[in-house]
């Protein structure tokens, strides 16, 4: 079915696709700069699909099966990107927080496709929305020191901040679903 919300998760997981071959092609300032929009518009469609999916009561099947799949493309080919790019600077700060997030990414997926929709137990945690916020923003302040702008070494610290604040949350959550999904096993 395709409505409004389908359209911009698709938009997303395409956005998703391009960031890496336009990396490929330049990793340097323009090539970042295109990441960096592409980036942005892929978060505000991640906003954007779910509100009006919910406000206009567009849910459908596919929606709830692509969205996460969207999202979970788009942070990590970026975070398996910074990981290359940032290496020679301090690659260990950006390395681990992407490792940890990377990890919880597929352990929730593996739980979630495993034990599908059980009473709705292992419906998106709020803490978990914090983490998204915490990690699309990180990404954003990580693509603008790339470029040629002032303070950029700032915004580069300001970045592995936020993004190290998602790797906790990361872990956090993915112990909750871990306790959850151990319950239901013991059960």
């Amino acid at each position: 079915m395709i409505n409004i919300p389908n359209f911009l998760t698709s938009f997303r997981v395409i956005g998703a696709t391009l960031i890496p071959l336009i990396i490929l092609i330049d990793s340097k300032e323009i090539g970042c700069f295109f990441v960096l929009i592409i980036f942005i518009f892929c978060s505000i469609t991640d906003f954007l699909d779910g509100f009006i999916a919910r406000k206009y009561n567009q849910t459908s099947k596919l929606g709830k099966m692509l969205d996460p799949i969207a999202d979970k493309l788009l942070v990590i080919l970026i975070l398996c990107f910074f990981t290359l790019v940032f290496s020679n600077k301090y690659g260990f700060l950006i390395g681990i927080p992407s490792i940890l997030i990377i990890t919880r990414e597929i352990l929730v997926s593996g739980i979630r496709e495993f034990f599908g929709s059980k009473n709705n137990i292992f419906d998106v945690l709020v803490l978990s929305k914090y983490k998204t916020a915490f990690q699309m923003l990180a990404i954003i302040v990580l693509l603008l020191s790339i470029q040629d702008i002032m303070y950029k070494d700032y915004f580069y610290y300001l970045g592995i901040f936020l993004l190290w604040i998602s790797a906790l949350i990361s872990i956090y959550t993915a112990i909750v679903y871990f306790k959850k999904s151990l319950i239901i096993l013991r059960d």
